[in-house]
C-alpha cells in the first residue's frame, strides 16, 4: 500500500523468507501492487493472516482473505493493524479500561499490553489497534486526569514510510498532494519522526494542549480506573518477533496489496 510499485521477484523472495518458507507457496501478480498468495497448508495461511503488520521496503503489505473481485476494491486494503505505544500516561492510570478508552480514537482495539514494570518499558503501555491507511496517523489524544487535560502521545511500532505533511502512510513529503498553509507555524510540526517507536524525539504537541491544536479524538478517563496497572494481569504478553517488512498478500485465501 503506497506509491512505490513493488517488484514481483522482490515480493516473492521477501514473503518466502519472512513467512518461514511455506510449503509450495504460489505467488501471482494480479496488478500493480496487488498479489495473490496460495498456501498448501492451512497453518501457514493462518500464521500469515495473524502476523501483521508486514512491511516491505518501508511500505505496508496488507493481507486479506481472498474473495471475488477483491483486487478491484481499494477498500479491501484500507485497514491494517499496528502496535501503538501510549506515552505520557501516569503509571497508576495504566489498565485495560484506560487502554480501551484511549484506543477509542482508532477503528478497533484488538489487544492491550501493560508494562511489566521497571525500566524503560515501565513508562508506557501499548495497544494492538486497527488503523485506517487512508487517514492521517493519529498523533495522540487529550485525556482528562484528575480534572486536568493531558496530551497522550502515540508511537507506532514498525512504522512504514509516511508523509510528514499530511500524516498518511504510503508516500513522502515530495509526493504529497496536500498544500501546506503557513497560517500556523504549528501546522508544519504536527507529524514527524517522533511518531515512530524508538525515536527519542519528543512531539512538539506535548505540553501545548492549551493552544488551539487540531486534535483528533478525546478520551475521558474517570478517576479510579486502572490503579497501578493491576487490571492487566490476565493479558497475554506476547513477544512480537515479526519481521519489520512485509507486502500485502492474497492467495489460497489471501491477497496482498
Amino acid at each position: 500500500m503506497g506509491d512505490k510499485i513493488a517488484n514481483f521477484t522482490g515480493v516473492k523472495n521477501f514473503t518466502n523468507h519472512v513467512w518461514g518458507y511455506p510449503k509450495n507457496l504460489r505467488v501471482t501478480e494480479i496488478g500493480p501492487n496487488v498479489f495473490q498468495f496460495q498456501f498448501e497448508r492451512e497453518e501457514d495461511r493462518e500464521k500469515v493472516l495473524a502476523g501483521d503488520p508486514w512491511i516491505l521496503d518501508n511500505q505496508v503489505l496488507v493481507v486479506r482473505e481472498w474473495c471475488a473481485s477483491f483486487e478491484k476494491k481499494v477498500e479491501s486494503f484500507r485497514y491494517t493493524n499496528f502496535w501503538v505505544q501510549i506515552w505520557n500516561l501516569p503509571v497508576h492510570w495504566m489498565s485495560n479500561a484506560a487502554g480501551k478508552k484511549i484506543g477509542g480514537v482508532f477503528r478497533k482495539v484488538k489487544e492491550i499490553m501493560l508494562p511489566p514494570g521497571g525500566g524503560k518499558e515501565g513508562r508506557h503501555m501499548k495497544i494492538f489497534a486497527e488503523i485506517d491507511l487512508l487517514q492521517p496517523l493519529v498523533r495522540g489524544t487529550a485525556v482528562k486526569l484528575n480534572g486536568e487535560m493531558v496530551w497522550i502521545e502515540f508511537k507506532y511500532e514498525r512504522c512504514p514510510d509516511f508523509c510528514y505533511k499530511c500524516g498518511i502512510i504510503g508516500h513522502g513529503d515530495k509526493n504529497c498532494r496536500m498544500e501546506m498553509r503557513s497560517i500556523s507555524s504549528h501546522k508544519e510540526a504536527q507529524f514527524g519522526p517522533w511518531i515512530r517507536a524508538g525515536n527519542i524525539m519528543v512531539s512538539p504537541l506535548r505540553g501545548e494542549y492549551g493552544r488551539e491544536l487540531n486534535l483528533k479524538g478525546q478520551a475521558n478517563i474517570q478517576e479510579g480506573v486502572g490503579v497501578g496497572g493491576k487490571k492487566g494481569n490476565g493479558l497475554r504478553e506476547r513477544m512480537l518477533q515479526k519481521e519489520t517488512m512485509g507486502p500485502r498478500e492474497e492467495g489460497g485465501g489471501k491477497e496482498g496489496k
